[in-house]
C-alpha cells in the first residue's frame, strides 16, 4: 500500500526537529501532550520523513531522515518563488473564514503535499502565521497577508464573443445570412398585413358606390 503523503503538521513539526529532540520531550517542541506527540511521529515516521534511534538506558532520538530533509528543502525552495494565483486564492480562502489545512484542500481540490509547500511560502513571505498545538493547525492571514486579498485585481470571467468573420468575396456591406433570414419573416409579415389593409379599404369603397353603405 503506498505512504500516505505529507501534509503542513508534518511540516510545521518538522521544523521544529533539531539534533537535540527526543521522542520523550517531543510534545513539548510541537505543543502537544505526550501521547499526542508519540502518534504525530509514528505518523511521520510511517511516513518516512522520521525515524528514532534508541539509546538504552537513555532517551530514543528523533532525526530527520533523508526524505524529510528534501521535503523542508522543496518548501524552502518554493518560498523562493513569486506570489502567484493560487498562493492568491488560497490568501482569499483564509479571509473568507477557513482556518485549517483540511478546509483548504478540499476547498481548493488541491493535494496535502502541495498545500503545505504553498501554505509555508506564504508564512516565510510574511503573509500569514500559523498556530500548532495537539496535532492541529490553525492558519491566520497577517495584516499583509489581508492587505494583499484587498490589492488583488478581479479577473474579467465574461469575454465578449467576436462575430463570425465574413466569407472571403463577400460583400462587407450585405448583411450575414442569419441576420437577414432574421429580418425576412418580420418583412412578409408586414406585406400581408399591408395587403390585407388595402383589400378591405378597397371592399368598403365599392360597397360604398353600390349605396350599400
Amino acid at each position: 500500500m503506498a505512504e500516505e503523503e505529507p501534509n503542513f503538521v508534518d511540516l510545521a513539526c518538522l521544523i521544529k526537529i533539531n539534533p537535540e529532540s527526543v521522542l520523550e520531550k517531543f510534545g513539548g517542541q510541537i505543543n502537544a501532550s505526550f501521547f499526542e506527540a508519540a502518534n504525530i511521529a509514528g505518523s511521520m515516521k510511517q511516513k518516512g520523513l522520521v525515524d528514532f534511534k534508541s539509546s538504552y538506558p537513555g532517551p530514543n532520538s528523533v532525526t530527520v531522515t533523508d526524505a524529510g530533509k528534501a521535503f523542508l528543502a522543496e518548501a524552502e525552495s518554493k518560498s523562493m518563488e513569486p506570489i502567484d494565483v493560487l498562493d492568491s486564492e488560497l490568501l482569499k480562502q483564509l479571509s473568507g473564514g477557513k482556518r485549517e489545512p483540511k478546509e483548504l484542500s478540499t476547498s481548493l481540490n488541491i493535494r496535502p503535499r502541495d498545500l503545505a509547500l504553498r501554505l509555508y511560502k506564504l508564512n516565510k513571505n510574511g503573509l500569514l502565521v500559523y498556530d500548532l498545538k495537539s496535532g492541529i493547525v490553525e492558519v491566520m492571514l497577517t495584516e499583509a497577508g489581508f492587505l494583499k486579498v484587498k490589492n488583488t485585481p478581479v479577473q474579467a470571467t465574461a469575454v465578449a464573443k467576436p462575430a463570425a468573420p465574413a466569407a472571403p468575396g463577400a460583400d462587407p456591406n450585405k448583411p450575414a445570412e442569419g441576420a437577414e433570414g432574421a429580418v425576412k419573416p418580420k418583412m412578409k409579415l408586414n406585406k400581408w398585413i399591408i395587403a390585407i389593409v388595402i383589400v378591405l379599404i378597397l371592399i368598403v369603397v365599392g360597397l360604398y358606390e353600390l349605396g350599400y353603405i
